[in-house]
């Protein structure tokens, strides 16, 4: 009698646990992307809600919070309900902010649970135009050499990965190649093609239509492997620069305390998701690569990109931000 009353006890207290995990989502989930729309990351988070409205019937709800190179958004969603339904969809630029802004308003490791990958580490790439006569990235390297402090990368602000590639290129290789800031990839191609910069460093996507055509030159890749859409352009470590590994990816976190199972419903879902055929052509599109990872994997990884990026910062003295 004692036993028959104590597992009714125990079933009392697994219920309402097993409950609340198979009514998740109970309401909408809110997607934050922390930058403007339009771009691949606000693209990336659309196709995810698209895809978890047609399996839950809950609404997933895009909400663009730019601002500050993502701090503003990803604030946000540190300071969120830990209920799975706040989700942030954000890219590597979560890794570098942390080590180079002064006073941020969370901790990456502290305030955020990863859930998965959601597309694959992929490098940038170093272009030139033809108008400046480089052909190589020993080119660009000797000249800047012959003309320290005369040429100049676009890039597009303090605090990015862009700008972090192109400050290391200058402590690795000896140079002194100027940093110009722009507001968006444009104007930093119309000054390019016209000699006012020698070099741009950016995500393959954005520029391998030019590279094709012969407008601009790939001189190297920032990643460990070349790219299959660029295998005949060599890493910058096989140019000499050991070491080197600053690549593009983005990824799915929800707030710290989010229930585990929560976080592994997420996860799974997200890997069904990237799995669909149109998804996969989407990404495609996009040039980038579908990856899902559990979460240990994805926390993994975060953690390494993040001890990287926070050696690459010292290394090269990166300015800190206010």
């Amino acid at each position: 009698m004692i036993r028959t009353a104590a597992f009714m006890l125990l079933c009392i207290a697994v219920i309402p646990a097993a409950l609340g995990a198979e009514s998740y989502p109970s309401k909408p989930i809110r997607i934050i992307s922390p930058f403007a729309p339009g771009g691949p990351n606000d693209v990336l988070a659309r196709i995810l809600g698209a895809k978890l409205f047609e399996s839950s019937g809950r609404p997933a709800i895009v909400d663009n919070r730019p601002g500050a190179n993502g701090v503003i958004g990803n604030d946000y969603v540190a300071k969120s309900a830990p209920d799975g339904h706040t989700l942030l969809v954000n890219s590597g630029s979560m890794t570098i902010n942390q080590h180079v802004r002064r006073d941020m308003p969370y901790d990456l490791m502290r305030d955020f649970r990863g859930v998965s990958m959601l597309a694959a580490p992929a490098g940038l790439v170093l272009v030139t135009s033809v108008e400046t006569g480089i052909k190589s990235f020993k080119e660009l390297i000797a000249r800047a050499k012959q003309k320290p402090g005369q040429l100049a990368f676009g890039s597009p602000g303090a605090g990015s990965a862009l700008e972090l590639a192109g400050d290391l290129i200058n402590a690795l290789a000896g140079v002194q190649i100027m940093e110009v800031q722009y507001k968006g990839f444009a104007p930093q191609l119309t000054d390019l093609v016209g000699g006012r910069i020698h070099g741009i460093i950016i995500s393959t996507v954005s520029v391998l239509p030019h590279i094709q055509t012969g407008k601009l030159i790939a001189l190297a890749q920032t990643g460990e492997a070349r790219e299959a859409s660029l295998a005949n352009v060599p890493t910058l470590i096989e140019e000499g620069l050991a070491g080197f590994n600053i690549t593009g990816w983005f990824g799915a976190w929800v707030p710290a305390r989010t229930p585990d199972a929560v976080v592994r419903q997420l996860s799974a879902e997200i890997a069904r998701v990237l799995a669909l055929p149109d998804v996969r052509e989407r990404y495609a599109a996009l040039g980038v690569e579908p990856r899902a990872s559990t979460p240990a994997e994805f926390e993994a990884f975060v953690r390494a990109d993040y001890e990287r990026m926070g050696r690459y910062v010292k290394q090269v003295n990166m300015r800190v931000i206010d």
